[in-house]
């Protein structure tokens, strides 16, 4: 196990500090609490400042919770919410279809996993929440750029293209290409570009506002998903987002 950062360590420590009997503290305060020098815990309180997690009230000058904590509690809890709503659609999409099924959602220039619903098969595509993907090579990352603007799919190419198998687009025109077509389909489709020896499809899911807020996916084998077998699988996932999206609210043609 690794070790901790010492000083993140102190900073979750101090953030934890506050509670509903204990709004504002000042350094004096959170010092004696955290048993931690005033000189250190002004320096972390400076820097979560800075970052907007803490703010200081003019008047007492002393310290509170920022909104930047609110902001990413408020994403976390849309998160959790996304899930639970997609989460019947997966188990009746891994029912009809038998392969992994995943829901993921674009942070920071990646796919992660929210949720993976494994497929029963002996032979299956293993992955866990949390885990993270590259976006231009995987299925749920090409049908997150399809419906995610220009800005997002020139962001990825300025970054650059690495191969991680011989069958990874790296080529900018066969890329936009590439999502021109999952477009018209409405499903992408990843051909062993991220991993040899496994195939996928993917799907976006869609608020109100017709913004894609998730990926639905469908991995298995490369063994098992033959051509025919992916159009399949396509048209599934597909359909699934769809009801999802509705199902959210947004406009579904």
């Amino acid at each position: 196990m690794s070790q901790p950062v010492q000083v993140l360590q102190r900073a979750m420590q101090l953030l934890t500090a506050f509670d509903h009997d204990h709004p504002e503290m000042g350094v004096t305060e959170l010092s004696r609490r955290l048993n931690l020098h005033k000189a250190t815990v002004h320096r972390i309180l400076s820097t979560l400042e800075l970052e907007g997690f803490v703010q200081q009230n003019p008047e007492t000058e002393k310290y509170r919770l920022g909104f930047r904590l609110f902001e990413l509690g408020m994403l976390a809890l849309e998160q959790i919410n996304l899930s639970r709503e997609a989460l019947p659609f997966m188990q009746r999409l891994l029912e009809e279809c038998q392969e992994t099924v995943d829901l993921a959602v674009f942070d920071k220039g990646e796919m992660i996993y929210l949720e993976v619903l494994e497929s029963p098969q002996p032979v299956k595509i293993a992955a866990k929440p949390g885990r993270r993907l590259p976006v231009y090579c995987t299925a749920s990352g090409k049908a997150y750029l399809a419906y995610a603007g220009e800005d997002a799919v020139e962001a990825v190419l300025a970054k650059g293209m690495e191969p991680c198998t011989p069958n990874t687009i790296c080529d900018p025109a066969v890329f936009r290409e590439d999502l021109r077509q999952t477009r018209e389909r409405g499903y992408s489709v990843s051909d062993e570009e991220f991993e040899i020896g496994i195939k996928a499809v993917a799907a976006p899911v869609m608020n109100k506002d017709g913004q894609v807020v998730a990926v639905i996916a469908i991995a298995g084998p490369a063994y098992r998903l033959s051509p025919n077998r992916m159009i399949e699988l396509g048209e599934a996932v597909r359909r699934t987002a769809q009801e999802l999206s509705s199902h959210l609210g947004a406009r579904v043609a």
